[in-house]
């Protein structure tokens, strides 16, 4: 009787070991399911995030180098304009290049400390820049009476790596650089040294 019984219990004992594994399978399963989702999220996001900050990162460089280029040079054609965006847009390799757009401006502040466009050119076509006479707000540090300064803006449409449906698209970047010319030429009525180019007078003469 009492092998018996012994018997009973460890069948007892194992059929209740089933029950409180299946369970624990049951309620573990439960909460792959409510944390799978939140972890595929976050694991989306990083991935996302860490693809944003390389390629601001890279807008940023890309601005400084276009305002840079630029005030390097004392007369520049529209070709040479043109080779400089073509330059500095290879700073973003390996990512999507055509996603860009950049805008090179020199900006002229008049005896007013008034700041205007003297000329821009913009990368690709349809890009919107500022025309020529357009007053432009510039920082009380650029916008010293009698001086010029070449403007460079650049940005980057980043659209998520993965998780398109969960995530929109992000403008990068749109910040301004601004750059005094290294070689200047004093042109204008005013005789300003500013970076000129070869297919329009110099300024302030709008």
């Amino acid at each position: 009787m009492m092998r018996f019984g012994s018997t009973m219990n460890l069948k007892s004992l194992a059929s209740l070991w089933r029950r409180f594994r299946d369970e624990r399978d049951g309620v573990a399963a439960i909460e792959a399911a409510i944390a799978l989702p939140v972890m595929v999220v976050a694991y989306v996001g990083v991935v996302n995030i860490s693809q944003m900050v390389a390629i601001n990162r890279k807008v940023t460089q890309l601005t400084s180098a276009l305002s840079d280029l630029t005030a390097r040079l004392q007369t520049v054609p529209t070709a040479e304009i043109s080779n400089i965006f073509k330059a500095a847009e290879t700073i973003l390799l390996p990512y999507d290049s055509r996603k860009a757009k950049m805008v090179i401006a020199s900006i002229v502040i008049d005896a007013n400390r008034v700041a205007k466009v003297c000329w821009s050119n913009s990368y690709p076509a349809g890009t919107t820049a500022p025309n020529r006479g357009d007053t432009e707000s510039v920082p009380d540090s650029v916008r010293i009476a009698n001086t010029s300064v070449i403007m460079a803006r650049a940005s980057y449409e980043f659209t998520p790596v993965i998780g398109n449906g969960m995530f929109s698209k992000v403008t990068l970047g749109d910040h301004p650089i601004y750059t005094r010319p290294r070689n200047g030429k004093a042109d204008g009525n005013a005789s300003i040294e500013q970076i000129v180019r070869s297919d329009v007078t110099g300024c302030p003469q709008f």
